[in-house]
């Protein structure tokens, strides 16, 4: 027979579980008991939630069941944890310390918030602590690592360039524009036409405004020449096909080879090929242009424009360089952008005993005959200012490693 008191003792009265801890039956009993059971519905009891609970435990003796009361006491005793966010933020920016950290893990809601107040006013590395207090008081704390950035550099705006246009063409703005920043991967950039009257010939400013992310703003103007389409003009795609075909009849670059190797076999095929008849249709230079790819004659402007098609045919930048001031005659001529910089090239260079020039720096240009005015090209014009000729073969059309 037992002793229904020495049952009732090796039940507890009092327990206390971690929140989140599974309601267990042996968590009650110092010593077995007979038929020992829950008389509680358990499952009704959230253990994520701190509190005081009461409990029934039934137990049998001689048969009969019996009820023992109990008090299941639930405690958040265990801080929150998370994991750090390493940021990278300008100086003078505070994210929301929510933000730093990912993966909270509690059974209670958490708030966030920096320990102490950051100081970002300064750039360098740092580590910040972020503190993460739950619902009943427990803390635990991240530290964060900052890279604290101080961006006082304007983003670069390369390619802007004059653009000549006809009245009624949609204007490309954007072609060949490009824009770095220091820091940010994608800097804003916009475009400025308002004083674009696109009805009427004439010269108008065009500016393009870059700006980062933390308002740092560099802007470039450059000129937009409009003017009614001349009766005799002849569209690129139409000067392309006729580059085609001498290139096909010549043999006169090749594909696969790089823009320096192409540029240069280009102005030696113009010059041995073009010959020089000392005038030229001037009304637009695809007038020069078609003229010259289909006779195979005319003066200065003529070999620029023959260059310039079959140049912009490859995809390889170039502009028209005007002798000035006007000596005894005009002159014209090619800058053309190979291996990071613009470089003169002219395929009538009088002072030159092969007949023309590739890739000359200023340094290299007789002043005589290539007077021209600097002012017309900007900072963003990068005209190289150091002689590369030791590097040019004209003998081989080979341009060395500089």
């Amino acid at each position: 027979m037992h002793d229904i008191q020495k049952q009732r003792g090796n039940i507890l009265k009092e327990i206390t579980l971690e929140t989140g801890s599974p309601v267990v039956l042996e968590d009650f009993l110092k010593a077995p008991v007979d038929g020992a059971r829950f008389y509680t519905d358990i499952t009704e009891i959230d253990t994520s939630v701190p509190g005081s609970y009461g409990i029934i435990i039934s137990f049998t003796d001689f048969g009969r069941e019996f009820h023992q009361d109990a008090v299941l006491n639930v405690l958040d005793t265990t801080a929150p944890t998370a994991q750090s966010v390493p940021q990278v933020i300008y100086r003078g920016e505070l994210p929301e310390a929510s933000q730093v950290v990912n993966g909270i893990y509690d059974l209670a809601p958490v708030t966030v918030s920096y320990e102490t107040a950051p100081d970002t006013s300064a750039p360098g590395e740092f580590t910040f602590r972020v503190l993460l207090t739950d619902a009943s008081g427990n803390t635990g704390t991240v530290d964060v690592p900052f890279t604290i950035i101080d961006d006082h550099l304007a983003p670069l705006i390369y390619g802007a360039h004059d653009i000549e246009a006809f009245i009624g063409d949609n204007i490309s703005y954007l072609d060949g524009i490009t824009v770095t920043d220091n820091y940010a991967a994608d800097p804003q950039l916009t475009v400025d036409n308002s004083y674009v009257d696109p009805a009427v010939p004439g010269t108008y400013p065009v500016t393009y405004i870059a700006q980062d992310e933390v308002g740092n703003v560099s802007s470039v103007t450059v000129e937009l020449t409009l003017r009614e389409r001349p009766a005799r003009y002849y569209e690129p795609e139409v000067l392309y096909e006729l580059c085609r075909e001498l290139n096909e009849q010549y043999g006169i670059y090749t594909e696969d080879m790089t823009d320096v190797e192409k540029a240069f076999r280009i102005f030696a095929w113009s010059t041995s090929h073009v010959m020089y008849a000392g005038a030229a249709d001037k009304t637009d230079w695809t007038c020069a242009a078609y003229d010259g790819l289909t006779t195979l004659r005319g003066d200065c402007y003529t070999y620029y424009a023959v260059n310039r098609a079959f140049l912009d045919m490859e995809g390889i930048p170039n502009m028209l360089v005007e002798r000035y001031p006007v000596t005894w005659s005009p002159h014209y001529w090619n800058l053309v952008y190979l291996d990071g910089a613009w470089y003169h090239c002219d395929s009538l260079a009088f002072s030159s005993p092969r007949g023309y020039y590739f890739m000359c720096a200023v340094e290299d240009l007789n002043p005589f005959d290539h007077l021209y005015d600097e002012s017309l090209y900007g900072p963003e014009i990068n005209i190289a200012q150091e002689p590369v000729a030791q590097y040019v073969h004209y003998d081989t059309l080979e341009v060395d490693e500089f």
